[in-house]
């Protein structure tokens, strides 16, 4: 693969692809052998309606390939993590982020990824600073309901984390069986048998909790307001560390507003 010399000027053109990380890469591929540089790169299922030309690109396990292994020999392993990170992210328009990121990659080699103010990296660092701290804070945050012997958590991240999530939990939980929902994003991850595994799921309704779950929660919520301390109280420190868009999640916040 190669630089993005001579494609400067973007194409009146949308690439569209099925919304996983090998078909971006297929959209990398098109437009460096063609030499086309589109005005957009879009999954075909969310895509919004447009005037400009559409153009689906096809996944191809073997292109895909390719440009992963040009990425890792050429702008270095570095460069293939921050990709991988910025497609989790809830970057606006993250795919052509990262077409430009790898164009000039080519061109750079792997110093590329010091160039932290390029206006080709800098919107990376960023995606990829949000998605991490995000993934940190949810280790903390996520909290599990005894459902029958399956433990059960629902999350409403920006970013989707579950990837940086999975080895968190699946190591700290090894022996249970549970699963976490992504209500953003509509998808779970179900661990079970040392195995985990990543499927859709547009809803999901968690059963009532039983005497066992409710008790647990008192407790913990009893435990969460006995270490406060009344006269160091701030809200807005609280609210900073932990933001409300957590608290519908968290059992300790219940009430709270």
């Amino acid at each position: 693969m190669g630089g993005g010399s001579g494609m400067s000027e973007p194409q009146n053109v949308i690439f569209l692809y099925d919304g996983s990380l090998q078909g971006l890469l297929c959209c990398v591929f098109e437009a460096v052998s063609g030499r086309m540089l589109p005005l957009n790169i879009q999954p075909e299922q969310t895509a919004s309606p447009t005037l400009f030309e559409t153009c689906f690109i096809e996944t191809d396990p073997t292109h895909a390939a390719r440009v992963a292994r040009s990425v890792s020999r050429k702008i270095g392993p570095r460069a293939r993590q921050l990709v991988g990170h910025v497609f989790l992210s809830c970057a606006p328009k993250k795919e052509l982020l990262i077409l430009r990121f790898l164009l000039r990659g080519w061109e750079e080699g792997p110093r590329i990824c010091n160039m932290l103010g390029h206006p080709d990296v800098a919107p990376l660092i960023d995606a990829e600073k949000h998605l991490l701290n995000e993934a940190h804070l949810l280790k903390g945050f996520l909290r599990f309901s005894d459902y029958g012997g399956i433990l059960g958590a629902v999350i409403g991240p920006k970013n989707e984390v579950l990837p940086l999530l999975a080895g968190h939990f699946c190591q700290r939980l090894g022996n249970e069986e549970f699963m976490i929902w992504d209500k953003t994003h509509k998808v779970a991850l179900y661990w079970h048998d040392k195995k985990a595994q990543y499927f859709g799921m547009e809803q999901f309704t968690p059963p009532p909790a039983g005497a066992a779950e409710q008790q647990y929660r008192r407790m913990w919520k009893r435990f969460y307001d006995t270490i406060a301390i009344p006269q160091r109280r701030n809200p807005s420190l609280r609210q900073n560390l932990c933001p409300k868009r957590y608290w519908a999640y968290m059992h300790e916040m219940e009430g709270e507003s």
